[in-house]
């Protein structure tokens, strides 16, 4: 059995800016990861000449401090993409997400309140909810404006805003993953990739020890701390002794299905990241990767990538169709 002041299960963003953070100051920390690389879904694939992130994923710097700490860890090669997200209204790109549509002088704070649509009417006005984000957050969310809540709607205007542009790593999202595992390391973090944690120990109200499974077989980490940066029902289900039953409701996630297609001319837009809100259109966010960085794209080739979000059901008009069809479409409606 070995020790550590912290164990960090998963090495995503969250849980590798957990680490980082943990082993910067001084703790002794182990970071756990099924796979056998770090990022989660924050992945920049490469082939065929050209480079595409796994997802739009826009790290959102709101200070000169974290600006700071993330040219520090990419030893300078952040950029900047002078173009924020737009959308397609009434059938017209424009600059800003729909929810950057929302009409002037609106007062930029409220209190709490109880759904998104309370929120929204309350600190805009119905037509703004009702006509500008209800059709593109029920495509996103898969249910109605009434049912979201006022914490997501608050998150996406105030958190995850970039009115003007985005600092962004030059070679892609994984470049900003490959960096903190780096950083976390030479920190004196202990990273394991392909090592799965299969039992969280507890007793007297605290984890103790966790059991992991690994390429040199299976151990156990003493430690008093856990940061849990994997889907909270995945480590409910290791927890030993395990959870009341009703502790962990079941959640029904939303999916997504990507879709990438390379045409052989030097761009299509000028725009890095395009939301679509028309429901008869398979895909609800379109980017195009030579627009956050031109490295990701050399050669007079373009790439486009679209979310679809989707229930993981076969009757799904999207979840349901196979990759070609599912390409088909996209490629249809970026036509239209």
């Amino acid at each position: 059995m070995i020790r550590a002041d912290a164990v960090v299960l998963g090495a995503g963003p969250s849980g590798l800016g957990a680490g980082l953070a943990l082993a910067r100051a001084g703790a002794r920390v182990v970071l756990l990861e099924a796979a056998d690389r770090v990022g989660g879904l924050c992945v920049t694939r490469r082939g065929d000449g050209v480079a595409y992130d796994l997802g739009g994923h826009i790290p959102f710097v709101r200070s000169e401090a974290r600006r700071e700490w993330l040219a520090d860890l990419l030893d300078g090669d952040l950029i900047w993409v002078d173009r924020p997200v737009s959308c397609v209204l009434d059938g017209d790109i424009v600059r800003g997400r729909y929810l950057d549509q929302r009409p002037a002088g609106a007062a930029p704070e409220i209190g709490p309140a109880d759904g998104a649509l309370a929120y929204l009417t309350e600190r805009f006005d119905a037509g703004f909810a009702d006509e500008v984000v209800r059709p593109y957050i029920e495509k996103i969310d898969g249910v109605p404006l009434e049912n979201v809540p006022a914490e997501r709607l608050r998150k996406l205007l105030e958190d995850q805003a970039a009115p003007t542009g985005f600092w962004f790593p030059r070679h892609g999202i994984g470049q900003l993953m490959d960096a903190m595992a780096d950083a976390f390391v030479a920190a004196g973090g202990v990273l394991r990739l392909r090592a799965r944690a299969t039992s969280l120990r507890a007793s007297g109200g605290r984890v103790r020890a966790v059991d992991v499974d690994g390429p040199d077989g299976s151990g156990t980490i003493a430690t008093d701390d856990v940061v849990v940066s994997v889907p909270a029902g995945l480590a409910a289900q290791i927890a030993a002794p395990p959870p009341p039953g009703d502790v962990m409701e079941p959640v029904r996630m939303r999916a997504v299905a990507l879709v990438y297609l390379m045409v052989e001319r030097a761009g299509v837009t000028s725009e890095p990241w395009i939301q679509v809100s028309d429901p008869r259109v398979p895909f609800a966010r379109v980017f195009e990767m030579g627009n956050w960085s031109g490295d990701l794209t050399p050669g007079g080739r373009a790439v486009l990538g679209m979310e679809c979000y989707c229930q993981a059901d076969d009757d799904d008009p999207v979840w349901g169709l196979d990759d070609a069809e599912l390409a088909a479409a996209c490629h249809d409606a970026l036509v239209d």
